[in-house]
């Protein structure tokens, strides 16, 4: 059996119906966006080695070390300062407590935040309330610097309203909201996120989490005037760094896109059509918006614009695309146009190209389903692999991990080992030799934890595009079905008519061709970029010929 991880169920309740097949409609980011929310993917490191260390015979030298790591946190060593009041912490006495606390704000300072996860999550855990709303201050810049997944369980579980300044309680109740959307309860996270109303950095990612709550109840326009107002806070968001800048240019496109699968849900889809015209092309969601305007139009009817949406697929440009249910579209859309001949090619290339690669999924699902770290790794050889690759196993991870929340996997392990490298290069030090050998041992725990909480980020959104694929193999097996009892009764019936002069069919011609302005482009891989999504079909229906 494949396991999921405890929310794992939980967004399924966010996919939806979508004109007979399913999208991932509110998700983050694509498949498996709001994965990575296992409270405790691996145990703390164990500080009672280190309890060996610096003893203080009297209170008045524990005072007096205590006094030393304030100086030295006041003339900007910030370092040296988590280093004594390790020493402190480390010691049974009365100052333990407050300076748990004060380790974690001074490895902040002396920016070392991945370390400082450790002692940040203790202090959550285990410090007086002081102690935790003192280093609560620095929650928006840990944030940045090691995500809301590593600290979000936490935040929740140990901390109240009380606990926060007018600067971060939003970002409590922004957690909270979260937390709730994640268990399928999205009343309680509208409750929690209608407290989100400042924040830099969370006002646009809470505006997305309302309207995917107001959507999941059904509050279609609520959902819409969210939608919007994402739109807007995520262009005019600001960002110091290029990867924040791309996460800021990626959500702006996905708000953009729920708010046309919101006027879709509504049966507004000439809004819909406007607001998909709307993504720019070089957003990560764009190759996922053509297939969706094609949903569109095939609720309009239009299924020569459906086709014309989805053979942009073919251009040498989006080879890199992994998307069954585009086939199926495809094969839908034929069928709806009783372009019986076209179905059975497009049932065909399906099963030929998609048989094998869900093969190999499952089987790799299975052999490593408790070991997230294979997870992560396959996932790290995929993205040194060039985005246009013939291998369907790299193509299905590139649906996710190009995204922007495996790419801050990365990020953040990059940062862990250059803050290992430099704590290395400190321990000479004779003072700080027992607080890095201690380091060490957590940033090695953090590494981990990028690697757990990044690997079951795959394997969920692995396993969502697994179950989508045997459900599109299932329609596929039901198109087949309704073909063999149509040619069954073309068979019984035998019709035989000819076409007029001007090649129009008339009732009962056992020859369904093509006049010369129906046959398919195949270009000959002569795609035009800017044209892309623009092309659309001239067949004529052959129901009732």
């Amino acid at each position: 059996m494949i396991h999921r991880s405890a929310q794992g169920s939980a967004r399924k309740v966010i996919k939806i119906i979508f004109a007979g097949t399913l999208l991932c409609l509110w998700a983050l980011a694509a498949p498996g966006a709001f994965a990575a929310d296992e409270p405790e993917p691996l145990a703390l490191p164990d500080r009672s080695p280190a309890q060996a260390g610096q003893a203080y015979d009297s209170p008045t030298a524990l005072q007096q070390a205590y006094r030393d790591g304030q100086k030295l946190s006041a003339d900007g060593n910030h370092y040296e300062s988590a280093a004594v009041f390790f020493n402190i912490y480390t010691a049974q006495a009365n100052y333990q407590d407050v300076a748990l606390g004060h380790v974690a704000e001074e490895l902040i300072l002396a920016g070392y935040p991945n370390a400082a996860s450790y002692f940040y999550i203790q202090t959550l855990q285990r410090a007086s309330r002081p102690a935790i709303r003192r280093i609560l201050a620095h929650l928006p810049a840990m944030l940045e610097a090691v995500g809301g997944d590593l600290l979000r369980p936490y935040i929740v579980r140990n901390t109240t309203e009380a606990d926060y300044d007018g600067t971060t309680r939003t970002h409590f109740y922004y957690f909270l909201g979260k937390d709730e959307l994640l268990k399928g309860e999205p009343a309680k996270a509208l409750q929690a996120l209608s407290h989100v109303s400042s924040g830099a950095g969370i006002l646009a990612q809470a505006a997305y989490l309302r309207a995917a709550a107001y959507a999941m109840t059904g509050q279609t326009s609520n959902a819409i005037s969210s939608f919007e107002n994402c739109r807007n806070l995520a262009g005019k968001s600001e960002s110091r760094t290029k990867s924040l800048k791309q996460e800021y240019f990626d959500l702006e496109a996905r708000c953009t896109a729920g708010l046309a699968r919101a006027y879709y849900q509504a049966g507004q889809f000439d809004k819909a059509e406007e607001t998909y015209d709307d993504i720019p092309k070089a957003s990560f969601v764009w190759t996922d918006i053509l297939f969706e305007q094609g949903w569109n139009a095939f609720a309009k009817g239009d299924y020569n614009r459906t086709l014309g949406k989805l053979v942009s697929y073919r251009s040498p440009s989006l080879s890199f695309v992994f998307n069954p249910e585009v086939d199926v579209l495809r094969a839908q859309s034929f069928f709806a146009l009783c372009d019986y001949e076209d179905v059975d090619k497009a049932v065909h290339e399906f099963e030929s190209r998609y048989a094998g690669v869900g093969s190999q999924m499952k089987s790799f699902l299975l052999s490593h389903d408790r070991d997230l770290g294979s997870f992560y790794g396959i996932a790290k050889e995929a993205l040194k692999r060039k985005l246009h690759t013939n291998d369907l196993l790299s193509q299905a991870l590139n649906r996710f991990i190009r995204g922007p929340y495996f790419a801050a996997q990365i990020t953040q392990e990059r940062a862990v080992y250059s803050e290992a490298a430099r704590s290395h290069s400190l321990a000479a030090a004779a003072n700080n030799r027992k607080f890095a050998n201690f380091l060490s041992q957590v940033i090695n725990w953090r590494a981990k934890t990028v690697r757990v909480l990044g690997g079951l980020f795959v394997k969920n959104s692995l396993l969502d595009i697994y179950n989508d694929l045997v459900t599109d193999l299932d329609k596929m097996a039901y198109i087949k079905l309704e073909m063999l009892g149509r040619t069954k009764l073309r068979l019984e019936k035998k019709q035989v008519v000819s076409a007029d002069e001007d090649g129009v069919l008339k009732k009962g011609s056992s020859d369904v061709g093509r006049k010369d302005y129906q046959y398919f482009w195949t270009f000959n891989g002569e795609f035009w970029v800017d044209e892309l999504g623009d092309y659309v079909f001239a067949l004529e229906s052959q129901c009732g010929t």
